[in-house]
């Protein structure tokens, strides 16, 4: 702009100067005789042809100068369009630039002419919502990333295989089969659903909870979860290394609906769980007025360690009190689900329980280790209100397993293999492959003659073809003290065999 009014200004001033000569010599030619006279006396006649020379030049000049004239309107009107759509300059440039320029100068001073950067005050809102794959799971997410939810699930297909004789038919079974929901909303708010549609009772809904999770170091949990308890229990069913969880774990309570304070402490190392609970079972009602309340505390203090053998030793413990109201004592029922051994009796009063925990992960191997006990007292039940002694089972369990494949076992997340039966060429393989022993002992005394216990031994291989499939089979000895209680009744030894085809996503 500055260059056209500098030319501009010249032209002017040329063409100025040449009006002015032809206007001195037009006046010159209306003066008198004498003066014309004595002027031409003075100076000889200028040739026609320069005047006409001069002429020309002045309409050049004209022209020129209405030219830019004509350029400077243009200019001015440009000029106004640019201050007019000012507002909405910057949105325009954001919206044509890429992402990685957005993110590099997001942190960084504004940039760009006054205009624009009073338009950027107000950013437009990111909407909608992006699917895709993780790698693990299908997701969905906002664009703003306000919102996220993982869809997963797993379906279970069993097989349970007596001995001849007096023992439930052989059968297929869909032992579980779940969908389930969670993810996160406005960055600190957790949730889940999970409904398992294998269910015959009619209360299909497993978990569903939401967290407020600002700080690892304190999380609140409201909804229906597991009630903090028992290793064996707290690790999802979905990662369980045999078909069945452990007699043991017949003492270990589940899911209720309730809530619960937990978190995470130095770097890992301490971790906790503080909640009171129905204490009724799934989404059942408490009909004591006194809550269940249980604590769990996990150690790892080698966790951030290099040295590889006590990296992977976790041990704790928990503890629960709550009442029973002409409730039901625990029950026990073997692993094969053969046979219940001891019947629940009727208790009321005061219930505690008390467990310890030990898990130890050398890479491929795992050992693992808990032992439970509860006391459910019987208060008034006897006669005359007296009351009876109370129920009390002691049970415990330890396995180890070995992966011959040698990938490393995780706590309680899915083990991938090295080779998956369906990846890739360079991948590709057998999958991985795990052997497994496992021994259990539960003991249910009421005082009286009502006593009986059992020990079962379970081994076998574990089949991972990928992170999505695996194929575990056991084989199982289930011993009686009381053969009388037993599914042939003079025997004490009940031979079985379960198996199981997991898919999960």
């Amino acid at each position: 702009m500055n260059h056209h009014n500098h030319r501009s200004a010249a032209q002017l001033w040329l063409a100025t100067f040449a009006i002015a000569l032809a206007f001195c010599g037009s006046a010159i030619g209306q003066t008198p005789a004498p003066a014309a006279a004595e002027k031409a006396s003075l100076h000889p006649a200028a040739p026609a042809d320069e005047i006409e020379q001069l002429r020309r030049e002045v309409e050049v000049l004209r022209t020129l100068v209405q030219q830019d004239r004509d350029a400077i309107a243009e200019l001015r009107n440009q000029l106004a369009a640019v201050k007019a759509i000012g507002p909405r300059a910057a949105e325009l440039a954001g919206a044509a630039m890429p992402d990685d320029a957005k993110d590099a100068t997001a942190g960084g001073k504004p940039s760009g002419p006054p205009e624009a950067q009073a338009g950027n005050q107000a950013p437009e809102k990111k909407e909608g919502l992006v699917a895709g794959w993780d790698g693990n799971h299908a997701f969905l997410r906002s664009a703003d990333g306000a919102f996220e939810t993982t869809i997963g699930g797993y379906a279970q297909l069993d097989f349970h295989g007596y001995q001849a004789g007096n023992h439930p038919p052989n059968t297929f079974l869909i032992r579980r089969a779940r969908l389930d929901l969670q993810g996160r909303l406005m960055r600190y708010i957790e949730f889940r659903l999970e409904g398992d549609f294998a269910d015959l009772a009619s209360t299909q809904l497993r978990d569903g909870w939401v967290r407020l999770h600002r700080y690892d170091e304190v999380q609140f949990t409201f909804g229906q979860f597991r009630e903090p308890f028992s290793q064996e229990e707290m690790r999802p069913d979905a990662v369980q290394d045999f078909v069945e969880r452990s007699v043991a774990n017949n003492l270990a309570p589940s899911r209720q609906p309730g809530l619960m304070v937990s978190g995470v402490l130095h770097h890992g190392t301490v971790e906790y769980q503080l909640g009171v609970f129905n204490g009724k079972g799934l989404l059942a009602v408490n009909n004591t007025g006194t809550p269940d309340t249980a604590f769990r505390m996990r150690f790892a203090p080698w966790k951030n360690s290099s040295n590889s053998w006590v990296k992977g030793l976790l041990f704790g413990g928990a503890g629960a009190y709550g009442r029973n109201n002409q409730g039901l004592s625990v029950r026990g029922v073997t692993e094969s689900r053969s046979t219940i051994f001891f019947a629940p009796e009727i208790v009321q009063g005061p219930l505690w329980r008390a467990n310890g925990e030990l898990t130890w992960l050398l890479g491929p191997l795992a050992i693992r280790a808990e032992y439970d006990q509860t006391n459910q007292e019987r208060r008034g039940l006897g006669p005359h209100g007296t009351t009876l002694p109370g129920v009390l089972a002691k049970g415990y369990t330890g396995q180890v397993t070995y992966l011959l494949t040698g990938e490393e076992k995780p706590d309680n997340g899915v083990l991938t293999p090295r080779r998956s039966v369906f990846g890739d060429e360079k991948s590709r393989g057998w999958g991985a492959f795990e052997l497994k022993f496992r021994y259990s002992y539960l003991d249910i005394n009421d005082g009286s003659a009502r006593r009986n216990r059992v020990s079962t031994y379970y081994f076998g291989p574990n089949w991972y073809l990928n992170k999505f499939v695996r194929y575990l089979l056991d084989f199982g000895v289930e011993r009686f003290q009381d053969p009388l209680r037993t599914p042939r009744p003079g025997e004490r030894n009940f031979f079985v065999v379960l198996s199981r085809v997991q898919f999960s996503f």
